[in-house]
């Protein structure tokens, strides 16, 4: 669909008479929309206004720069500038078109006065600073420069334009497109939906309530006499729900964890839970347990679960190529049940029953 843009061309006005008639000519050649504010006088706030809507209204800013500064806004800043200053905070593409040698010009189209020479100067210094600028010393070479710079601009930073009513898509087109994007709004909810809702085929699988059982090992340490005190090893199995597995170490994978912090949780989780289930052990009762240790694999086989049951997936983050460590993150559906499962209640939930099953356990003394 071709699109017209509004250009918008600011420079002083009496000193560049052929120069501006020169860049319009250009600007319409090219099918565009030439605006230009210098025949409206800015001298007071309500006309100042009337530039600014019409510069933001434009697509682009075409600013040329003679050898005047010209008038002065109550401030002792140009108009010229004023506009430039306006369009670059409104971040309008600029083109920055600047005579090659403002002390060659004919002293009717330079500035008399030293401040405002003074003032044309940081002008342009700023100019230069801020754009690659195009210089020009005849409006024949104006023209062809603001061509060959608007389409380069164009190109570059394409704006929003402006198009013919006729080639506006007709009522069936629109309706189509409205169609399209409720389409779109519907299978991105169903995207939504199947992220918040645990994988085809998981409902087979071991999870929530259902429980499994952990080997492990521990040393206990009995205190004896005033002097004395013994160390004992032991070894022992007991049963966590996956509901409880998932809420111990969810945490840990909220901003995503290397292999090592997974495996790093899981053995703060299950020492914290083995101490909960052997400490009023008859046999052990009142002593310390330490130095817990647990099957590699049995973390192994949680992590497969887990990610089985939709719970957890392994990182998609980009990372550096020196970086081969293996990360895990938490799924939507994941992070939902850590938060049904770890958020705290108002009130206990109604009917709460305690399985029986949960922490199951047998114990075997090892030989010391």
């Amino acid at each position: 669909m071709d699109k017209r843009y509004q250009v918008f061309i600011s420079s002083t006005f009496r000193d560049l008479l052929d120069e501006r008639q020169a860049v319009l000519k250009a600007v319409l050649e090219l099918d565009h929309m030439p605006a230009g504010m210098e025949l409206f006088p800015a001298s007071d706030d309500s006309a100042w206004q009337l530039i600014k809507d019409v510069i933001d209204s434009s697509d682009y800013y075409v600013l040329i720069i003679g050898g005047r500064y010209g008038s002065l806004d109550d401030t002792g800043i140009g108009y010229t500038e004023k506009e430039y200053d306006y369009a670059t905070s409104s971040k309008k593409p600029v083109v920055p078109l600047l005579y090659k040698n403002p002390d060659n010009l004919p002293r009717d189209k330079t500035d008399t006065s030293e401040s405002s020479w003074t003032k044309l100067k940081l002008f342009r210094e700023k100019v230069e600073k801020r754009h690659t600028c195009v210089y020009w010393d005849s409006s024949e070479e104006l023209k062809s420069k603001v061509i060959i710079g608007l389409t380069s601009t164009v190109k570059r930073h394409p704006a929003v334009g402006w198009i013919r009513a006729d080639k506006v898509p007709s009522d069936v087109t629109v309706s189509e497109v409205l169609m399209l994007r409720s389409k779109v709004s519907e299978l991105e909810a169903q995207i939504s939906a199947e992220r918040m809702a645990p994988p085809a085929g998981s409902e087979d699988l071991k999870q929530g309530d259902d429980g499994y059982q952990f080997d492990i090992a521990f040393k206990v340490h009995r205190y004896g006499g005033s002097s004395s005190s013994t160390d004992l090893g032991y070894t022992a199995n007991f049963t966590i729900t996956w509901n409880d597995i998932f809420a111990g170490i969810a945490p840990t994978l909220i901003n995503e964890a290397s292999e090592d912090e997974v495996a790093e949780s899981f053995h703060r989780y299950l020492s914290s839970r083995a101490r909960d289930a052997f400490r009023d052990d008859k046999n052990i009762k009142g002593m310390e347990l330490y130095d817990f240790s647990f099957k590699h694999e049995q973390m192994e086989t949680c992590i497969i679960q887990l990610r089985a049951l939709g719970l957890i997936r392994e990182s998609q983050r980009p990372r550096s190529v020196k970086d081969t460590n293996t990360y895990w993150a938490m799924t939507p559906y994941g992070d939902r049940l850590m938060v049904q499962l770890r958020a705290l209640r108002r009130s206990p939930p109604v009917a709460a029953k305690v399985k029986s099953t949960n922490q199951q356990s047998t114990r075997k003394k090892m030989k010391s």
